[in-house]
């Protein structure tokens, strides 16, 4: 893959002068209101003189640099020449073109109403009935209605398991039907309290990207489909503020669009940022030193000590923390050590148990970390609406404490799963020693990792962090008897996690492991967690199921949880502020779908 010099960056940015637009900050959509009263809920009152719309200029041409914003983000060279995500390698990139229904701020605990006015369901929410705002239309003027995201669904489960989402989609949704061009229902699989939420709502790395029926109706293979401006200069059609405009290998632009009907209509203005420069990320060292140099305004997250240099060394770079610890946000990844539960010893829930008391958690941090994060005592992000549920168990915690650490009980553990410690102090049953390597790979884990070894080999398990070529592979196909990784799942309900550890779930050896990375399976859990399944996450009851299915799986123990993950992103305050912070923590990193709501907030400095 080919670099860019400074020159060529900054060619690439646009230096030359075009006069910068003024523009405002951007209106806060209407937060959705809750099930029970979205029935009646109040639609947007809309102004009374619209936003005047400037005459709009496609393609920009040169954009300033003080109304660019610059990320570095991933690889770019195998999603060149396609316009559309179900056919593109990094979907988030194209998060400022694809609009959703909703959009959800972990951070910040907050539901915006976008395409969507309101919703309902109906009273045993078999049906979800969703409103759509008036004056909606695709990039060339073609009005967005209720059929485009009625074929879009009924599409997913046509051609499920293909395309991104799609089984989940099939397994869900019976079928989706446009009432009118305002109103689209959902005719659900079973009581569905969520699906407005997990399938209708972009949140972090998920959400339903909603295609335009004129062009894709007569397209039998979506993969197949390059749907990109060298075929038509229209395309690809969106209804976001953005489109791309530039596509190489080198770079992608995305130019604001001044005739974005969300601007023509009055419900927003037209953000400040005037183009997006999306170029490939090759290493955190490279990232480091663009930023500090002021050529980038957003890179991937670094690791707590490299960050911490630039923080040193660049005081117009700043973190969602500021430029203190631990410099960054809770993503909503926590990370744990997971065992293969179906293997031997890992099957028993006492060496799984020994293990965790022979890990320290809290020196994880401190070392590995150099102070800047969180150990983690379950496997939730620490987020607003999900930390009242952690609360409600407490008492669970004090019984069942993965943070514990005390190698007496450990071994007390291993003699009882018939271990006994060989001539070189390490556990082994019938002269076999277990095996206790941990594949993490680096550069996520290779800060910790190598320590959770130490400290395991300090318990009497022969450890080692192993980083083979097929780690990520022996990881997912079980080879690994430990590994690490994290978890992408509840945001603010607990379901979608608890769900993730289902016995359906539950693959043998040698194939992928989905969502159930342990392989673990209770029958007595899954129960539970059907029967959470069929009612809202506003039903009290959800507090005693959710204590009854964490009461199983602390006694199991199928992983051993370790830390919050965070995202140490850095931001240049050079030519934009307004980034997120815990005074005003509207939003995550732009990689994830909810990236326009950072351009919303984002204000150019001069």
């Amino acid at each position: 893959m080919s670099k860019l010099s400074r020159r060529d960056f900054l060619r690439l940015s646009s230096t030359a002068a075009l006069g910068a637009l003024a523009a405002a900050c951007a209106k806060t959509p209407t937060e959705a209101p809750t099930q029970a009263a979205a029935a009646t809920a109040t639609p947007v009152t809309k102004k009374e003189e619209p936003t005047p719309v400037p005459v709009a200029v496609w393609p920009r041409g040169a954009v300033p640099r003080n109304r660019t914003v610059v990320r570095m983000f991933s690889s770019i060279e195998g999603d060149v020449g396609k316009g559309h995500c179900y056919i593109m390698t990094h979907q988030s990139s194209m998060a400022c073109i694809y609009e959703p229904m909703f959009y959800y701020a972990a951070t910040d605990d907050k539901t915006y109403n976008h395409l969507a006015e309101n919703y309902e369901y109906n009273d045993d929410a078999t049906e979800l009935t969703v409103y759509l705002r008036k004056g909606i239309e695709w990039s060339d003027g073609s009005p967005f209605t209720a059929t485009d995201i009625a074929f879009t669904y009924n599409s997913l489960i046509k051609f499920a398991p293909d395309l991104r989402d799609s089984a989940r989609i099939a397994t869900l949704l019976d079928e989706a039907v446009a009432v009118d061009d305002h109103t689209v229902k959902f005719m659900l699989t079973q009581p569905n309290y969520r699906f407005h939420f997990t399938e209708c709502t972009f949140r972090m790395d998920r959400g339903t990207y909603i295609m335009p029926e004129s062009v894709f109706k007569d397209v039998p293979d979506w993969r197949e489909f390059m749907f990109h401006s060298s075929q038509n200069p229209d395309w690809p059609l969106v209804t976001g503020g953005y489109k791309l405009s530039s596509d190489t290998v080198d770079h992608r632009h995305y130019d604001r669009r001044d005739d974005w009907w969300a601007v023509k209509t009055g419900f927003m203005e037209l953000p400040e940022p005037e183009r997006i420069i999306h170029i490939p990320h090759t290493d955190d060292t490279q990232a480091a030193e663009l930023i500090i140099n002021n050529q980038i305004d957003e890179s991937l997250d670094m690791r707590p000590r490299l960050i911490e240099t630039v923080m040193i060394r660049a005081p117009h770079v700043t973190t969602f923390s500021g430029r203190e610890k631990p410099y960054g946000y809770v993503d909503w990844w926590p990370i744990s050590m997971y065992f293969n539960t179906l293997e031997e010893p890992y099957d028993d829930p006492r060496v799984r148990w020994a293990m965790a008391y022979a890990v320290d958690q809290e020196q994880l941090v401190e070392v590995g970390w150099i102070g800047a994060g969180t150990s983690t005592s379950h496997f939730y992000p620490d987020y607003p609406g999900l930390i009242k549920y952690m609360d409600s168990i407490g008492d669970i915690l004090e019984e069942y404490n993965p943070l514990e650490v005390n190698l007496e009980k450990s071994a007390d553990l291993m003699k009882e799963a018939g271990f006994e410690k060989d001539s070189e102090g390490f556990w082994a049953k019938n002269g076999v020693r277990p095996d206790a390597d941990i594949w993490a790979g680096v550069p996520l884990f290779g800060d910790i990792a190598p320590i959770t070894a130490e400290q395991l080999r300090k318990g009497g398990f022969d450890s080692t962090h192993v980083t083979p070529p097929d780690v990520w592979a022996g990881k997912s196909d079980g080879r690994a008897m430990l590994h690490f990784f994290g978890h992408g799942g509840s945001v603010k309900d607990p379901f979608t996690t608890l769900d993730m550890y289902h016995i359906r779930e539950q693959k043998p050896t040698g194939e992928n492991c989905g969502s159930n990375r342990p392989r673990w399976g209770n029958q007595d859990y899954s129960d539970i967690i059907d029967e959470l399944s069929l009612i809202s996450p506003d039903d009290p009851a959800t507090f005693d199921l959710f204590r009854q299915a964490m009461t199983i799986w602390y006694r199991e123990l199928p992983e051993v949880p370790l830390v919050q993950w965070f995202h140490r992103t850095p931001w240049n305050t050079t030519y934009w502020t307004g980034w997120p912070s815990p005074e005003n923590p509207y939003n995550t990193s732009m990689w994830h779908l909810t990236m326009p709501i950072m351009l919303w907030n984002l204000k150019a400095t001069t």
